[in-house]
């Protein structure tokens, strides 16, 4: 743009010239036209004078002829088009203005938009990362006891996403989904009595493993698979009057994960 604005004022500039150099060549032309006129007017009042020796000398005829301004539409025409080539400058330079703005709003836009998706990703990759396992710490034997006793595993080995509580023993369901549980139970052989409890959802007994030697330590395990729903609880309890132990070697274990969500 700024260009084209300065070849048109060169163009401008040699037209001005132009016109300049014809008005000198106009102005040589009418004064020799007046000399030659004089001239003219000379001889013919000599030759009046001849004829007529009381006449008055008659004065020299001048020849006017206005130099036309042929150059002024031009330059009319010229200043017209920088006017409008001006203004067509202007709503360009505002239609810029005005697409930087509506750009500037987009990535505004965006940028909020990714903020919202990486939020969401990182909840939906929280949810997804559901895994934990827990071991009983104590060195002796627990029971047997008149009721259900629910086992706090309170030793954790794993625990991503915090949704196992080692306080309460505990699992509770973050998202809706399929998970996988299993649990392994341990009886010193030298205790009397039997070793067997269950894996409980929400209160209901889900599967259970028992055991009876009174000559030989007793192991046990089993585990499933449970469709559970958000804020679904999963824990581990003893039948009443049974018994379970365990000391260092961790015996008795409690172990779930989520599969994949629904």
């Amino acid at each position: 743009m700024e260009r084209l604005t300065v070849i048109i004022l060169i163009c401008l500039l040699a037209g001005l010239s132009e016109c300049e150099e014809t008005g000198d060549q106009n102005e040589i032309n009418q004064n020799l036209i007046t000399e030659l006129s004089y001239e003219d007017t000379k001889a013919e009042n000599n030759n009046d004078v001849s004829a007529d020796p009381g006449s008055e000398t008659t004065a020299p005829r001048t020849v006017s002829k206005t130099t036309d301004h042929l150059c002024e539409p031009n330059i009319h025409m010229v200043l017209k088009e920088l006017g409008a080539l001006e203004e067509r400058q202007k709503a360009t330079v505002r239609a810029l203005e005005e697409t930087n703005r509506k750009l500037e709003a987009s990535e505004k836009k965006v940028a909020a938009l990714n903020s919202t998706l990486t939020e969401l990703r990182t909840v939906y990759e929280g949810q997804r990362q559901v895994a934990f396992s827990a071991a009983l710490p104590t060195e002796a034997t627990i029971g047997p006891a008149n009721f259900l006793y629910p086992l706090v595993y309170r030793h954790v080995l794993y625990n991503v996403g915090g949704h196992y509580s080692p306080v309460t023993g505990y699992f509770t369901a973050p998202v809706q989904g399929v998970y996988y549980f299993t649990f392994s139970s341990f009886r010193w052989a030298r205790t009397t009595g039997t070793s067997g409890g269950s894996l409980y959802h929400n209160g209901n007994q889900i599967v259970s493993w028992y055991g009876h030697s009174q000559a030989h330590p007793i192991s046990a395990s089993n585990s499933a698979v449970l469709m559970l729903q958000v804020g679904d609880k999963v824990n581990v309890r003893l039948w009443d009057n049974q018994q379970i132990s365990d000391n260092g070697n961790k015996y008795c274990t409690f172990t779930g994960f989520l599969l994949f969500p629904m």
